[in-house]
């Protein structure tokens, strides 16, 4: 018999919330605001907006049919059935997990401070042909509350099997105010900040990195000598354990370091 998930775990993770909702009409707002419309992936993705009041989605765009199989319209009207079946039975469990953790951790912030918070999972996929997938979920609050509790989500769904990630199930939460950085995986749930490997210098030129720059071309951009780009770079990829650019970029994305 298959297993089957069960959207009240992740009704039951988000705790009983008393929202406080004074203007319900921020659909003109989702459709104008960037992260919609696949402001931070990379590669084909899709978008599925969730409304945690109501229990409904509001909207899907992105190559929705191309990354997991189902149309637009299929997962409209399959709503909250989707988002159950769409997760990797043997995931389903750790990911209710992180939701309650991130809750919770958003409910212990200062009111200024919550809107800042977001997690991004790394877990595996169903797609409507029951291939098993594995997928970068960024997980980004778009609508708040009079308390600034989310009830809004975006949900922007990228297929990065070919990355081939290890330590699957896992997934990092972001306070963006504070910086601080959350990893978890099945064996660590707890909420212990992670240090920062990278000085804020190797982070300005980790990002060149990423967009493709030489050692060279990084040097002149930064205003630092060529011999002192080439030490940052190496000094990077001996941090990251990583052999060259290829793998540095599939630990960047994996860790959230960028």
């Amino acid at each position: 018999m298959e297993k089957r998930n069960d959207y009240i775990a992740i009704a039951k993770a988000f705790g009983k919330q008393n929202y406080i909702i004074l203007n319900k009409d921020f659909r003109e707002d989702l459709i104008k605001n960037p992260i919609i419309n696949g402001l931070w992936t990379v590669g084909k993705w899709f978008n599925f907006i969730a409304n945690t009041q109501t229990w409904n989605l509001e909207m899907v765009i992105g190559d929705s049919l191309e990354v997991i199989g189902y149309t637009h319209e299929e997962i409209l009207k399959r709503n909250a059935d989707f988002v159950t079946s769409f997760i990797y039975h043997e995931d389903f469990q750790f990911i209710s997990n992180v939701i309650h953790e991130v809750m919770k951790l958003v409910h212990g912030l200062p009111f200024n401070e919550r809107t800042f918070v977001y997690v991004v999972w790394y877990a595996r996929s169903v797609t409507k042909e029951g291939k098993v997938i594995t997928v970068q979920n960024q997980n980004i609050p778009i609508v708040f509350d009079e308390n600034n509790i989310p009830y809004v989500f975006a949900n922007i769904i990228t297929d990065i099997s070919h990355l081939q990630p290890g330590n699957i199930p896992h997934a990092v939460i972001i306070n963006g105010y504070s910086d601080q950085h959350y990893h978890l995986d099945r064996k660590n749930l707890g909420l212990k900040p992670q240090d920062h490997i990278f000085s804020p210098r190797e982070l300005e030129i980790l990002k060149l990195l990423i967009k493709g720059y030489t050692s060279r071309k990084i040097s002149e951009i930064i205003g630092i000598s060529y011999e002192t780009a080439r030490t940052h770079r190496k000094n990077i990829q001996t941090k990251a354990k990583t052999k060259n650019t290829r793998e540095l970029i599939n630990f960047v994305m994996m860790n959230k370091i960028v």
